[in-house]
């Protein structure tokens, strides 16, 4: 047998040994891996010609020690019956050379090295072991030669953009056992389900698989319960996982690292804790790596034991289509007795194994007589990415075919052995019912493999199947009417749903809740108004410094070096500090009787008080009932407002200012819009304050009606100031300019109406459109740097025009202008 160290020397040395005419120039890479492989693939390779003219292909076939005795000969009969179908034997022939490994760690890559470069064999079936499988296929896919794998492999082989020349003629793996057994759930509609499993890295990867293949198609796994790898019945039950197994599912799927003896001690549990009645259904996929185990409940001399098979009851295994079938069997046995084989020579326990490896010759054959008939090349047996591609979608007849009598016309399915896209063989499984008052289990479903067109398995790594679910039988769950059970009973895991008690406890709980809301609602209530009452805007006169004109000029020559800009005007405005330091701007307005804030008052200015953005102006507070005057403070921006800038012509405003202006003002209007305050209602170019950074920030919002409600009741009077140069007053002789026609009305409306009378509001939609229409205005002057009226309208005619709502003037864009928006 060669060893590692053998091994390291073909992988490093061998490519010297192969003959030149075995592989040619390295061709340039292209797209289609049938034309071209990544590896080497000359179109003028010839294959060696025997004395009987026959072109020879050899197959490496790497078996196991003291596994599936004489496997070899096996290879044989199925080359043999290959000769019988006419597959080969006429043009071609078959050499077959076998060799043992699986004894030593990575025996079997040394093994397939000598295969290649010794024997120069086109292709492996093999190796058995799953250790060395991916190792092997990881070679072969770089030597670019098939290999066909007959045994239970790891999923880790399933990527086809690794393992590029790969084909597999068994499907008892965990992937597709996983399907089948997602495809039952869905079936019987079972969309909510419970593992239970145990502990070490078999079992967590299976679990991984089944729980990405259950995500995938909505199967909800609501209870995951965990045994350790060693337990037994007797710790299953002391654990208390199996009561809340209990509390929240009734479909169990079973996934242990060791199926047999663990189901066995999981469904003695289960069975000992009165948790196999109905209403539970326990699933079981027969999961297995190497033989095929024997049935729980058949002991070591083929007895039948009772008492095992009771603690199956109601449990549902997931296996392959003839996994509680001896036909396979028999056909088998039958089969090699004629090429001098007895029963006695092969490992009945191993049947599946012995079918694979059969199958594995007739199929790597098939696609060599495709390939030749398809190219007329012989070159191309030599391009194992091509004959892998011909594996694809192939469904041939296997050497059990399906059974013809009418008893067994499901037992037989193996005998059809359809590819998938990614030359997987699909699976054919069945799901059986096991009956504690039958003898045999009971075929329940059979689930049978149908192509999808129009998928590449390659795109979306899957092998382009669905599997159809039929029934066998039906009525035969222990139910009352036959029925199978719900994933969720009709009255709840722990039968919640059918008493009052649950009625009770949420009617108290609503009850309860709602009482609290109450409570909550009123005490919120009572501790909004006492915030009212504690007035935070309240500005009291004795806080008050007042400051004149050149107090004012003196703190900002301290505070800041700056430009004639910031200091203009600055003595048009009335100016005070509240406290240490806060320096503010205020409006005057003449008092003649205390004023009663009414709670949408006091609401309003609170809001007011709480507004914080960077393009508002902060609101301070309102002085009042203390003197004969209200005093409105705000805090001073040094730079003045912007109808002072844009009136200065000696100041030169460019797109960039404009840009600014108009984008700060958005950002303030936006922010009052969304706000509590929900508008501003009195926007002019002497609100839009600039502090130091020459940022706007607008100042006098929300005020405006409460101050015509005020001076309406006869608590305050207002004076509009006489000229654009009196910043003492928030309103000026050209505000009405400003203010949309409605709001003009409606304000003209109110104050024509009696004392008595209800003071009619506005929408908060109409109020924000009243915004909208002042902002216009000013964006016109600030653009333009005057009013969208003609040059020969006398503003002061405008404004009496104007004056009682009653009459409109469209604003207009002036064409002669110069500068457009």
């Amino acid at each position: 047998m060669l060893k590692l160290p053998l091994f390291l020397l073909f992988l490093f040395f061998g490519f010297n040994t192969i003959p030149s005419n075995a592989v040619g120039d390295v061709p340039e890479l292209k797209e289609n891996g049938e034309k071209s492989s990544y590896t080497q693939f000359d179109s003028g390779t010839k294959l060696e010609v025997n004395k009987e003219h026959k072109r020879v292909i050899k197959i490496g076939h790497i078996g196991a020690v003291g596994v599936m005795p004489n496997d070899a000969r096996i290879l044989n009969i199925s080359k043999e019956s290959l000769i019988e179908e006419g597959l080969v034997g006429d043009d071609i022939e078959f050499e077959i050379v076998s060799r043992q490994a699986c004894s030593e760690s990575f025996e079997g890559v040394a093994v397939a090295a000598e295969l290649y470069h010794v024997h120069q064999v086109r292709a492996f079936i093999g190796p058995y072991c799953a250790a060395e499988l991916e190792a092997v296929t990881k070679m072969a896919t770089f030597w670019n030669i098939p290999i066909i794998s007959y045994s239970s492999v790891p999923n880790a082989v399933s990527d086809r953009s690794v393992y590029k020349t790969l084909a597999r003629v068994s499907s008892k793996n965990t992937n597709s056992i996983a399907e089948a057994t997602v495809a039952l759930c869905q079936h019987y509609k079972w969309f909510k389900v419970a593992i239970a499993t145990n502990t070490g890295s078999t079992a967590f990867e299976r679990v991984s698989i089944f729980e990405e293949i259950m995500h995938r198609v909505g199967i909800t796994v609501v209870k995951k319960i965990m045994f350790d790898e060693n337990t037994d019945a007797n710790d299953m039950m002391n654990s208390g996982l199996l009561s809340d197994l209990a509390s929240n599912a009734r479909i169990v799927i079973c996934l242990f690292s060791s199926t047999k003896e663990l189901s066995k001690e999981f469904m003695q549990a289960t069975y000992t804790l009165g948790m196999n009645n109905a209403e539970y259904a326990y699933i079981i996929p027969w999961l297995q790596s190497g033989t095929k185990d024997a049935t729980p409940w058949i002991g070591a001399d083929g007895e039948m034991l009772q008492r095992v098979k009771d603690h199956y009851a109601n449990a549902i295994i997931v296996d392959d289509v003839n996994g509680f079938d001896d036909t396979i069997v028999s056909s088998f046995v039958e089969k090699i007795e004629k090429h001098g084989l007895q029963k006695s020579d092969i490992d009945l326990a191993n049947i599946n194994g012995y079918l694979h490896l059969f199958d594995s010759l007739k199929l790597y054959a098939l696609a060599i007589r495709n390939v030749l008939n398809e190219t007329g090349n012989e070159a191309f047996v030599t391009n194992g990415q091509y004959i892998w591609n011909r594996m694809r979608r192939m469904s041939f007849e296997g050497v059990v075919s399906r059974a013809s009598s009418e008893e067994n016309k499901d037992a037989g399915a193996i005998g059809t052995v359809l590819m998938d896209d990614v030359a997987d063989r699909a699976p054919i499984f069945s799901a059986f019912f096991i009956s504690p008052n039958r003898d045999k289990v009971m075929k329940m479903v059979n689930m049978e493999s149908e192509l999808i067109g129009n998928c590449d398995g390659l795109k979306n790594k899957s092998g382009c199947f669905q599997l159809k679910v039929n029934d066998i039988i039906s009525g035969f769950w222990p139910s009352e009417d036959g029925s199978m059970p719900l994933d969720e009973p009709v009255c709840g895991y722990r039968g919640q749903r059918c008493s009052y008690l649950l009625e009770i406890s949420v009617g108290s709980l609503i009850v309860l809740l709602i009482l609290i809301s109450i409570v909550f609602f009123f005490l919120f209530r009572y501790c909004e108004n006492r915030q009212l009452e504690k007035m935070p805007w309240r500005i009291f006169h004795d806080d008050l410094q007042f400051i004149d004109e050149e107090q004012v000029r003196s703190m900002l020559s301290v505070g800041s070096v700056t430009t004639k800009l910031s200091n203009m005007q600055t003595g048009q405005k009335q100016h005070a500090i509240i406290g240490v330091n806060t320096h503010t701007t205020y409006h005057r307005y003449a008092q003649r009787r205390p004023i009663k804030f009414v709670k949408e008052d006091m609401q309003l200015l609170t809001q007011m008080k709480q507004a914080v953005h960077d393009n508002l102006n902060p609101f301070l507070g309102v002085a009042f009932n203390e003197k004969e005057e209200m005093l409105v403070l705000w805090k001073f921006c040094s730079r003045g407002t912007i109808q002072d800038i844009i009136y200065n012509m000696n100041v030169v405003l460019d797109e960039k200012f404009h840009g600014a202006f108009v984008r700060d003002i958005t950002l303030g209007l936006e922010y009052l819009h969304a706000s509590p305050i929900g508008y501003h209602g009195s926007l002019t170019p002497w609100c839009c304050l600039i502090d130091r950074n020459w940022m706007v920030k607008l100042s006098d919002y929300g005020i405006a009606n409460p101050l015509e409600r005020w001076e309406k009741q006869g608590a305050i009077t207002i004076t509009a100031a006489k000229d654009a140069e009196d910043k003492s007053q928030a309103a000026q002789a050209t505000s009405i300019l400003y203010m949309a026609p409605e709001l003009l009305k409606n304000r003209e409306t109110n104050a024509r109406r009696g004392m008595d009378q209800t003071w009619v509001k506005q929408s908060m939609a109409r109020r924000q459109a009243g915004d909208i229409y002042s902002f216009g205005m000013v964006m016109y002057e600030i653009l333009f740097r005057s009013l969208p009226f003609r040059d020969n309208v006398n503003i002061s005619e405008l404004i009496d025009y104007l004056a009682d709502g009653s009459k409109t003037v469209t604003p207009e864009i002036q064409n002669q202008m110069g500068l457009h928006p």
